[in-house]
This record gives structure tokens, sequence and C-alpha cells, in this order.
């Protein structure tokens, strides 16, 4: 089995900074009462680049390499969730969007907590805050966040 690969997609992708102080609004209050600030995103196409291929073998390689990608893209001391990619055809587009919350979850010396959602979705239809609201919402934060110092 042979995949072919796109030679002029890169890893990069466009990173969106929303500030340090949610200078753009884009805070959101968890269910627990959990304050989050948007710092960054990614959004980029899920398929890696692969131009042709079957589609369960190409499949199979974004979701394995889905960690992978999400370290390259935010290599600092966050917690990842990576939501499950739905059943069926590989959707569009990967999401990402590290979050910073001003409160630590575990040791009260640090001075914040942070992490970083993953998912693929085909529904940009809606605002990039609904989008964001939507898919963070259930975020289990004191599970998945990790401690930072400034």
């Amino acid at each position: 089995m042979t995949l072919f690969k796109n030679s002029l997609m890169r890893r990069e992708s466009t990173v969106a900074h929303a500030g340090r102080r949610s200078a753009h609004g884009l805070e959101y209050q968890l269910p627990g009462g959990r304050t989050v600030r948007l710092e960054e995103c990614s959004v980029s196409l899920s398929r890696l680049g692969f131009l042709a291929g079957r589609e369960p073998a190409i499949r199979e390689k974004v979701v394995n390499e889905l960690p992978k990608l999400v370290r390259a893209q935010f290599p600092g001391n966050y917690g990842v969730v990576i939501k499950p990619v739905p059943e069926g055809h590989l959707p569009t587009y990967t999401f990402m969007v590290a979050l910073t919350c001003d409160e630590p979850v575990s040791d009260s010396t640090a001075d914040f907590s942070r992490l970083v959602s993953c998912w693929l979705t085909n529904n940009i239809e809606m605002s990039l805050r609904q989008l964001f609201e939507r898919e963070i919402f259930n975020i289990e934060w004191s599970r998945h966040a990790r401690d930072g110092w400034s």
C-alpha cells in the first residue's frame, strides 16, 4: 500500500494569538466555574498533506499522529485533550486551542494551569468563538490541565 503525500505541504500552520488578557473577549467559563482564556489556536487540514491513498489508511495515520502534531504545535508544558475522531469519513479540519487559567490545578505554588484541546470537524459554519465554546465546554480541566509557573 502506498500513500501519496503532497510535498508542498509542511506541518506548519498559522497560529492566531488572542493576547494575554483576553483583549478580544476570548474567555470562557467552564461548568465548574473555572474561567479559561484562549491563548492560541491552530486550524489545519486534517489529512496531513495526503492527496491520495486508501481512506482507512490515511485515517489511521492521521489519528495516530495527532498527539505528535499537538506537541509539535504546542511544545510547552500543556495538558492535552484529544477528542475522539468521529466515525466515518475523516473530518476536513484539525483544530487545536491552547487555553490558560489563572488558577492552578494541584500545586498551590503554581501561577496558572493550561492545556491544549484538539478535535477534528467539518463544521466551520459558526463563529470561532461559538465553535471553541462548544468544543471546550465539557473539558475536565482538573483532570487534564498542567500547572505552570511564570
